[in-house]
């Protein structure tokens, strides 16, 4: 799988580069790993734990650090959604559930067919 895609943002599984119409970053491996598990489930949410057992090999042994780990992850890549695509695509987080990425312009033709 060397490239995901959602709405606007691409990241590449070799380079571990996360682009936008506006820039790209080369994400560390925690952080391109987080952001791939967010990825993979194309806007459906994804607890913390869900994503520290994919990032993490034994995420369990030490919960505590793999989850403040993966919402570290997940701050740091949307401040940088934030400067390149602004509101349009995020990673979104219901409380206590998880989190999931949301691609405004979508939603948006989505309600104008609906109309």
């Amino acid at each position: 799988m060397p490239r995901l895609t959602f709405g606007q943002i691409q990241l590449d599984s070799e380079t571990h580069i996360l682009s936008t119409p506006r820039g790209s970053v080369r994400l560390a491996k925690n952080d391109f790993l987080v952001m791939q598990a967010i990825m993979r489930r194309n806007g459906r949410m994804a607890s913390v734990s869900e994503i520290a057992e994919e990032v993490w090999q034994y995420p369990r042994n030490e919960p505590e650090f793999s989850n403040v780990a993966v919402r570290r992850s997940i701050k740091k890549l949307r401040g940088f959604m934030e400067l390149t695509v602004g509101s349009q695509c995020a990673i979104r987080c219901e409380r206590d559930c998880g989190y999931y990425l949301v691609d405004e312009r979508r939603e948006m033709t989505a309600v104008e067919n609906v109309a």
